[in-house]
């Protein structure tokens, strides 16, 4: 019995059938179906070819000429979007610099295998964009091509990348390292008597002695205060649900720190641990009337979780019934460093405090110290010996 077929192909008869096996661009830069064609003396062996095509695909054995964008799509949304040990934060970001910068990128339309450094490169001098955002997709393209490398496509190119210089008008990234001066940060503190700073008077006050995170702050309970220190073990996070078509609403949750490094304990003084004991007074008073119990240091008036929007407009409001010009709540963190610096305490010594996750991090605040402030800290240093 003759075998049925419904094609011919350089003049021998075959069975066709098409099916799609994944996206592919099209010539004008659209995802579309990737339909491929299986030919077979007849329909049975045809379904047989497609078959064995789909077991070695997924089995790893297939590596199909594939372009950058539908794997780096693949990998944003389906590996690195789904992987636990990233913050929610860096998240957010990576997917943001991917989707504004390298998704619509040509490196999108072109097959991954005719990549080369020298387009990464270009690519890098050519994107239009600031210093820390292509920092951002520096760490995309590495994690990207590390993926990359070990699923088999190609080795990693981005080992051999140089981010050049771009030109920036942020404050962030043209100023080396922004703090409070020594009167603005006593006029904050000092002024912290009204009725409406009894929210976060303590919060700006540990915020100053201590250099934590925001996160770090607003995720302290009661507990994490013994033995006259205070112990960051966890912080407050958002968790975001990103997709490749929306990103839905931030809810506030509890979660890890930021690094392992940041799980630390920092010495506090008397008086700021009489503070403390002073908000909790007050703030069990609230609980009562309010009609609500929670063991974390800082929430809103009916014990939910502050949202740290609503609290830099109110940091906003207080300092300019003062007389202070507005920086970010961030910038207590870089006092206390600098602070740190000043007073001659030893690097490694502030690594362990500030809970960086990198010492070359600490080491940015000791080379912003000028020459008459090391003088004032060798000083200091050795003001109680004799030579």
């Amino acid at each position: 019995m003759a075998n049925k077929t419904n094609c011919k192909k350089n003049g021998i008869s075959y069975y066709r059938i098409t099916r799609t096996v994944g996206k592919k661009l099209n010539k004008d830069g659209i995802w579309v179906d990737d339909k491929r064609e299986f030919y077979g003396k007849n329909k049975k062996e045809a379904e047989a070819l497609y078959d064995e095509f789909k077991n070695r695909k997924n089995a790893g054995i297939l590596k199909e000429r594939q372009h950058f964008g539908i794997l780096a799509d693949f990998y944003i949304y389906n590996v690195f979007l789904q992987d636990s040990k990233y913050s929610m934060g860096t998240k957010e970001r990576y997917e943001q610099v991917y989707r504004n910068y390298i998704k619509p990128s040509n490196l999108a339309g072109l097959l991954i295998q005719d990549v080369t450094s020298a387009m990464l490169q270009e690519f890098y001098i050519e994107v239009k964009c600031s210093n820390s955002s292509l920092g951002a997709i520096h760490n995309v393209m590495s994690h990207f091509y590390k993926y990359l490398e070990r699923e088999g496509y190609c080795r990693n190119l981005t080992a051999s990348l140089v981010k050049p210089k771009k030109e920036s008008n942020s404050i962030k990234e043209t100023q080396e390292i922004l703090v409070w001066e020594d009167q603005e940060l006593k006029k904050i503190l000092e002024n912290l008597g009204g009725e409406s700073q009894k929210r976060f008077r303590l919060l700006l006050i540990l915020a100053a002695c201590t250099g934590c995170r925001i996160g770090e702050l607003l995720g302290l309970k009661y507990s994490d205060i013994r033995d006259g220190k205070v112990f960051i073990e966890r912080s407050l996070g958002f968790e975001v649900e990103i997709t490749r078509s929306e990103k839905k609403p931030k809810k506030l949750v509890i979660g890890p720190v930021k690094t392992l490094n940041a799980i630390r304990s920092i010495p506090l003084l008397k008086n700021t641990l009489a503070e403390i004991e002073k908000h909790r007074a007050w703030h069990n008073k609230e609980m009562v009337a309010n009609g609500y119990r929670t063991e974390f240091l800082f929430t809103t008036q009916s014990g939910s979780f502050y949202d740290r929007n609503n609290l830099n407009r109110a940091c906003e409001r207080y300092y300019k019934t003062i007389g202070i010009e507005y920086k970010g709540f961030h910038v207590y963190r870089h006092t206390f460093c600098t602070n740190l610096c000043k007073n001659g305490v030893p690097l490694q010594t502030a690594y362990k405090l500030m809970g960086h996750e990198d010492i070359r991090v600490t080491a940015r605040f000791y080379t912003n110290i000028d020459d008459e402030q090391k003088q004032e800290a060798i000083e200091k240093l050795m003001s109680g010996i004799n030579i």
